[in-house]
C-alpha cells in the first residue's frame, strides 16, 4: 500500500476505534493486550486501563489480548514473565484460505464443522468447554477452551482400542494420512508458532489486512446462521461504492454481505461498495481510483460521512436517550 493509503487506514481506525465497543476475554483484571502498530513495533497495554487513549493516539493494524494469567500487575517481557504464570486456557485456530485471497464465506463456515468437531473431541477427553469461538477478522475461526479443576484424562491415543491388528492398520496407513493432512494443511502458520498471542485477536477489533471485525461466533451455528453472523464483520458501508484498479487477477468470491464479486483481470477498473473495496486495499490486491481526479484523498473525503453512518446513528440515539433520562 502506498502512503496515502496507509494514512487514510490509520484515520478510519482512529475513528472506528472512538467509538467502538470491544469485547475483552474475562477476567479484564488478569490480561493484557498486546497492540501491533503499522511498522511492525508492539507494546503491552492493560485492557481495563489505558487501551482507548492508545488506540486513539496511534491506531494500531492489530489489537491482540494475552489469555495467560500471571499473579503481577506487570506484562510478560519477552520470553520471561514478570510473576508467576497462574495458566490459561487451550486455544485452536483454523485457517482455510490462502492470505492472498479475498475472503470467501462458505470457507468460513467449512472452518465452523472443524469446530463442531473439535468441541466433541474435548469434551471426550476432558471436562473442557468452548468459552469463545470467534471470527479473527480474516482467514479463519478461534476457539478457546478453559478447563476445569478436574480432568477427565490427558489428550492422547493411549487408551484406544490397542489390538495388534487395529495397530498394524494404523502404521500402515500412516503415509497416506500423512498425504491428507498435507493438502489441507501446505504451509507451517510460524507467527502463530512463535507468537501465541496473535490467536487472541480481542473481539470486535479490525483486522488491519483485510478491514474487518473479529466477531463472536456462536457455537453449533448452521451455514445460514454463520453468514448471518458474517455480516457484521464489516464496519463500513455497503451502500456507497467507489472506483478500484485490480494489482493482480482476483478469483470470484462471496463476501459477509452476501453478494458475489468477480473475477477480475489484472489491471481492471470495476466500481465497488466502499467494504468491499477497502477489503481489497487493505490486502493490497487493489488500489483506489475515482474518475476524475486521481487522489486517494478523493474518494476519501467523500465517502467519510457514510463508512461509520450505522455507529453515528447508534451515537446519536444513545446520547439523545442519556439526554431525557438526565432531564
Amino acid at each position: 500500500m502506498n502512503e496515502t493509503v496507509v494514512r487514510s487506514r490509520s484515520a478510519l481506525l482512529r475513528q472506528y476505534y472512538g467509538a467502538a465497543q470491544l469485547g475483552w476475554f474475562h477476567p479484564r483484571s488478569l490480561h493484557w493486550a498486546k497492540v501491533v502498530t503499522e511498522d511492525g513495533f508492539w507494546r503491552w497495554i492493560r485492557s481495563d486501563s489505558g487501551v482507548r487513549r492508545r488506540l486513539l493516539k496511534k491506531p494500531p493494524v492489530h489489537v491482540y489480548q494475552t489469555v495467560l494469567r500471571f499473579k503481577t500487575d506487570g506484562p510478560p517481557r519477552g520470553w520471561r514473565s514478570t510473576g508467576y504464570l497462574l495458566g490459561g486456557p487451550v486455544l485452536f485456530e483454523t485457517d482455510l484460505f490462502d492470505k492472498s485471497e479475498p475472503l470467501s464465506v462458505w470457507k468460513v463456515v467449512d472452518s465452523i464443522h472443524i469446530i463442531d468437531g473439535l468441541v466433541d473431541l474435548m469434551r471426550d477427553r476432558g471436562d473442557y468447554r468452548p468459552d469463545c469461538i470467534t471470527y479473527s477478522g480474516f482467514r479463519g475461526v478461534h476457539v478457546m477452551f478453559s478447563q476445569s479443576t478436574t480432568p477427565k484424562s490427558f489428550i492422547t491415543l493411549e487408551g484406544q482400542d490397542s489390538r495388534p491388528r487395529d495397530l498394524r492398520n494404523f502404521v500402515r496407513s500412516r503415509k497416506h494420512m500423512a498425504r491428507s493432512v498435507g493438502c489441507w494443511c501446505r504451509e507451517w502458520d510460524w507467527k502463530v508458532s512463535a507468537d501465541i498471542w496473535r490467536v487472541a485477536r480481542v473481539p470486535w477489533s479490525i483486522h488491519g489486512s483485510s478491514a474487518l471485525r473479529a466477531i463472536p461466533l456462536k457455537p453449533r451455528s448452521t451455514p445460514s446462521s454463520v453468514t448471518r453472523q458474517l455480516r457484521e464483520a464489516s464496519p463500513f458501508s455497503f451502500t456507497s461504492s467507489i472506483h478500484v484498479r485490480t494489482k493482480r487477477h482476483i478469483p470470484p468470491f462471496v463476501f459477509v454481505d452476501g453478494e458475489t464479486y468477480g473475477p477480475y483481470g489484472k489491471g481492471w477498473t470495476t466500481r465497488l461498495p466502499i467494504a468491499v473495496a477497502l477489503h481489497l486495499i487493505w490486502q493490497d490486491l487493489a488500489r483506489p481510483r475515482e474518475a476524475g481526479p486521481r487522489r486517494t484523498s478523493t474518494w476519501f473525503e467523500r465517502g467519510w460521512q457514510v463508512l461509520f453512518h450505522a455507529s453515528a446513528e447508534a451515537r446519536h440515539e444513545h446520547d439523545m436517550s442519556a439526554g431525557r433520562s438526565s432531564g
